[in-house]
Parts: C-alpha cells; structure tokens; sequence
C-alpha cells in the first residue's frame, strides 16, 4: 500500500498558509501542543513495533493505550519531552494516578470486547490495523510531518472538502488486496464503514456497558440487524452503479465520452464491484456524511481519546487547557421522549425516558439509573442502532444529537392523535413508517422536512428543505426539486375533516383525505389515509427526484406490481405497521419548537375555554331581541299590549 500523502504546506479552511503561524497551528493545522503530543505518540508506536505482535489489531490497539497515557502525562506533567518506554510512563504515572490509570486498562479491556463480539469487526479492525501500521512504521519519508500530515488529513483538521479524497483513498487501500486494484467489492467497502462505527460508538461507552469478568458485552449486539443494514447500504451502492452503467451504456454512440480508466466505463465492470469513482459519486449524492460517522471521527476518539470522568478529572493539576482529551457529543443520536417538554413536572437532571422503536429499536441510555443497582445492566441500553446509523451517513447536520418522539401508535391510532402530536411544533420532524406488502415485504420509509405541519390546508405548504427516504429494502434517499413555474413545489400537504364546511356530506371535494408529500391533492406521492391503515407510494412526480418508494415494481406481467414500459409512474399500496413522527436538531432548535408548540397549544385551550363559556345576561338579550329565534317569549307582546293600555282593533279604551 502506497503512500498517498505529501509533505508540502498545506492550507485551512479559508485559504491561508498556515506553516508559520507557531502560536496558533503548526503546518498541518495542529498547534504545537498537539504536534508535540503527536509526534511522541509516533515515536512510542514505532518502538512498540520491534516487539512481537500481541494480536490481529495490536496497532490499533496500542494507539488507543498510548494516546490515553500520553495524554494523562500531558495532563499531569509540565515536562513535554520525547518519552523513551511506554512501561516506564505507566508505572510512575500508576503511583500518582492509580485510579486514573485503572480506567485507561480497562478501556483498552473495553476494545477488546468491541472487537471479539463480531468476527466482521475483528476483520475490520485488522484491516485498520494493518493500515495503521503502515503508516507509521514503513514511512520513513517524511518522517514525522508525515505522521502528522496523515492524522491531519484524516481527521478533516482542514475542512471536509481539503480532506475527504485522502480519506477515501484510505479506505480503498485498507479493503485493495494490492495496491492497484482498480475495483473493490462493494459489500467490503460498506462493511469496513460500517464497522467502524460499530467500534466508534462502543468505544465511547461508559463502563456499565461492559463485563469485563467475563469480556462481554451486557448487551449482545444484534447481528441480524447490523447486517441488514450493510444490506441496505450494498444494495443502494449496487444499484446506483447499475444505472450509471447503463446510462453510459446508452449514451456512449452519441458522442458522449467518459472516464475510460475505470474498468467499469461503458458497463465493463463486474456486478458487485465498484470503482473508487463509483463509490466517490454514490457517497456524495446518497450518504454525503457515511465517511465523517465512521472513519473520521473513529480515527479522532482514536488519536484524542476521550475525555476522563469528572471525578477523576477533579484530582489532577489543573492544566486543562492543554489537555489532550476531548470532550465529544455522542456519535449517533439517541431516541427519546418528548416529556421532557410537554409537561409541566420538572424531572431530575440528567433522566432519559427510554424509547423503544419498532423501526430503530432503543439506544437511549438512562442515566439515573444507580450502578449499584443489581437490574441496572437489564435497565440500561448501550446498543448501537444500525437504521440510526444509516439515517446519521445522510446528514450529521440534520438530525442532530437527539430524537424526541412526538407520535407513536401506542399514543392512539387515530389521524386526531397524530394531528395533536404535529401541530404547532415549528421545527424539523422525521416522519417513518414501517410497512408491509401483499407480498409480505417489510418496507420502511418515510420523509423529512424543516417546516411547520398546518393542518387543514386545501394546498401543498413547506418548504425545499425536505427529501423522501427509503430505508429498507434498499437505502434511497430522493431529494426536493426546485419550483420552476407551475410546476413542483408540492412538499407537504395535510388536510382532514373534508365536510365540516359542506352541509351535504354527500358532496365530496375530491381531495385526500390524510396527510401526504408531493404529487397532486388528490393523489399524493407519498400519502397515508386519515384512518392510519395504508400508505401509498409512487415512483414519480414534479416535486421530488424520481425513484421507487415501497415495493419495486415486478418485470413479471402476471405480478400485481408489473410496471409496464414506457416510464409512466407506478405506486405500491402498503399495510401500516408502525407509524412514528420524531422531532430532530440540537437542543437548541427542539427546544424552540417545543416552545411554539406549547404556546400554540395554550391558544387553542384559551380558544376553546372561550367557546364554552356563554355570557348569560348577553344569550338572554339575544333572544329577547329575536336574534336567536324561540318561543319562550312570545307572550311578551301581549303582555304588553295590555299592561300599556294598547287599543284594541274594535275601538274601545283600555283599562286606563
């Protein structure tokens, strides 16, 4: 495996040189601090390869135990100097910070279980490894800047467009059996990413996580789950080759000419391999953030491990800000209950309500739970959510750290439950529904948007920040398209209670009846009925890019879901198993839609509080006055008549 990477100076974000700025960043974006702190781990690694290998990832391995030690030193000592043995680090280290140390030892523990509880992740951290080892030992060009070049470009010190070419380059070189292979198998691509993460969100875990008596895990991971995820992940990667392919296929008499060092161009590549150029265009367009989740920031925990409990933070010299432990959010985001906001009981700081998922299972973490408690391993979930991890590969920026649920089925299957769920929150929601075929296939999918729900709308609303998803059989992610005209535009639509306003329920105004995304108003792209029984899924329209959501269509004639040519749009109707809105974003942007929700809420109260109360002395006098017709008062004008001496019609004088 090649060295990819140059020497030469490099530049930030903003375009500025930044090799002669010593008080800020060193040449490859790092302060001196950092650099320093780097380059002694380099000199520890490359001593620790002259002894025997310990195990398959024992590169990977030492440079999760050297990172924390080191990182404690920087901590502890005001002595930068180059470090001579690892041993000697941790014994005196050991007689001023045993506890500190203990937890080092048994994170190192902790990998050891991530890595041993799938074979997939053992081969995968080997391959990383392996990759590792490389660069640090076999390199002695460059030298030291190299080392450092390296961690730079794969930690995106200097932005994700600078860096992501080296980080792809990576991966195609850890899964390349020799250096210049010109196709990968795309099943090992995904499953190197995505065991990565796997290793990425274990490692952050907390202790209560782990057995360490018995080197497991509390939790046994899913695998079943995991690996339909990388299913997922390969089909979306496979099929968006396939019609690149044959699009170049197609084209390629008329003049159109394409890269013609793929081995792939004019659909000559094999089925299920991929060129680096193929995975670079799918990643881009479909999982723009797959690479930041999994290897970039595995490769950041990795080399600026985690920060040190706070109670063990507390009995160390007070030189934090040169510490080389980072303080990180959590990888994926977590599910959890929107109680938190909707009522009015303050809970304990730091409490989770756990929510469990039909769709992305449970991955919250309660943390009130005591850890003497002798349930607290049953009470507490630490396991990784693939689905989660799938939709986090589409958007970081999106979705944020935490998911609060606003409607699930269990709160009421009916279209009024799910409308008082919505409505009034004024920020970005996740709509997932998890459904089946008369086939009997499980479809997931669903929508996103940042806008507002408005209910009762005759007319599509929102806003282009939206897209269509499908998450299983096949990860498809299908963008907005720009209003041109007439033409699009048609993002969300709700509308419900279609008579209310007609006095003859006969008459029916044509419109769906539910709540839906694109198409027309009377048939949605993506639409589910006002009864919260059936989905139904189109192929095409103005508003969204083109693609199938739910079943693919058959080439079987005789199939119910046979798409005849000539590019019409087709639809699959689907049974509704599970149906949930989560509210996403930071904490930030939750809380402010939580806050519109309340106080639309609170309106809505007041409005209806005001509708019950009838002023009685004003209800009287409209009835007197005739303005709401009754009989009670009709004796009223002859009574009067004779208590004012009124003539009768023969002539004759009244009572006066």
């Amino acid at each position: 495996m090649g060295s990819t990477y140059s020497t030469a100076d490099t530049t930030d974000a903003s375009g500025s040189s930044t090799s002669n700025n010593n008080n800020v960043h060193n040449v490859n974006g790092f302060t001196p601090h950092e650099a320093n702190y780097l380059s002694n781990l380099r000199d520890l690694l490359r001593r620790q390869e002259t002894q025997q290998k310990s195990s398959e990832y024992s590169c990977l391995a030492s440079v999760w135990k050297y990172s924390h030690l080191l990182a404690l030193k920087e901590l502890t000592t005001s002595s930068s100097s180059s470090p001579n043995d690892v041993t000697h680090i941790e014994t005196q280290l050991m007689q001023q910070y045993p506890q500190q140390i203990e937890l080092i030892n048994n994170r190192c523990l902790q990998l050891d279980i991530i890595v041993s509880s799938n074979p997939d992740t053992l081969k995968a951290a080997s391959r990383l490894s392996n990759a590792l080892q490389h660069i640090i030992c076999n390199n002695d060009e460059g030298g030291k800047n190299h080392f450092l070049e390296f961690v730079s470009n794969m930690i995106w010190r200097h932005g994700r467009g600078c860096n992501q070419r080296h980080t792809l380059d990576f991966i195609w070189n850890v899964c390349a059996l020799n250096a210049t292979a010109a196709e990968l198998s795309s099943g090992d691509v995904i499953e190197v990413c995505c065991q990565t993460a796997s290793m990425l969100h274990y490692m952050q875990q907390n202790e209560d996580a782990f057995n360490l008596q018995s080197m497991e895990l509390h939790e046994p991971r899913v695998l079943a789950t995991e690996a339909s995820i990388i299913q997922t992940l390969t089909s979306s990667l496979n099929e968006y080759v396939t019609k690149t392919r044959e699009h170049e296929h197609n084209f390629a008499g008329y003049g159109v000419t394409y890269n013609t060092n793929s081995a792939s161009s004019n659909n000559g590549g094999a089925e299920g391999c991929i060129t680096k150029r193929e995975f670079s265009e799918w990643q881009r367009k479909i999982v723009p953030d797959l690479l930041y989740c999994s290897v970039v920031r595995m490769f950041e925990v990795l080399f600026f491990p985690p920060e040190l409990p706070s109670h063990l933070l507390s009995d160390l010299p007070k030189n934090t800000k040169n510490s080389i432990f980072q303080k990180y959010s959590r990888p994926f985001p977590i599910l959890e209950s929107s109680k938190e906001f909707t009522t009015k009981t303050t809970t304990k700081a730091g409490d989770l309500t756990v929510v469990s998922s039909p769709v992305f299972g449970s991955n919250a973490r309660s943390e009130g739970i005591s850890d003497s408690a002798n349930n607290s391993a049953a009470a507490v979930s630490t396991l990784l959510s693939p689905p989660i991890f799938a939709f986090t590969s589409i958007s970081t920026t999106k979705f944020g750290e935490k998911w609060h649920r606003l409607y699930a089925g269990a709160d009421g299957w009916t279209f009024q439950k799910l409308e008082h769920a919505i409505m009034g929150y004024d920020g970005p929601t996740l709509l997932v529904i998890k459904a089946s075929s008369k086939q009997h296939e499980t479809v997931t999918l669903g929508a996103y948007t940042a806008a507002k729900w408005e209910r009762n709308k005759r007319d599509f609303f929102g806003v282009p920040d939206c897209f269509l998803f499908q998450l299983v059989p096949t990860l498809r992610v299908l963008k907005s398209l720009p209003k041109m005209g007439t033409r699009g535009g048609h993002y969300m639509y709700f509308h419900s209670n279609t008579n209310t306003q007609n006095l003859n329920p006969s008459k029916k105004d044509e419109l769906a009846e539910g709540l839906g995304f694109g198409g027309t108003v009377r048939t949605p792209r993506l639409f589910i009925d006002c009864h919260l029984e059936e989905c139904r899924a189109s192929s095409k329209d103005t508003s969204f890019e083109e693609g199938h959501l739910g079943v693919t269509p058959s080439d079987d004639p005789f199939s119910s879901t046979f798409s005849p040519s000539g590019g019409a749009s087709t639809s699959s109707t689907l049974h509704i198993e599970s149906l949930e809105v989560f509210a996403i974003g930071n904490r930030e942007t939750i809380m402010r839609g939580f806050q519109a929700q309340n106080h639309y809420r609170d309106i809505a109260d007041s409005t209806l509080r005001n509708a019950r109360t009838v002023d009685k002395a004003a209800f009287l006098g409209d009835m007197r006055n005739g303005v709401i017709e009754t009989k009670a008062f009709a004796h009223r004008g002859q009574v009067d008549g004779r208590a004012h001496g009124c003539l009768k019609d023969d002539g004759k004088a009244n009572g006066m």
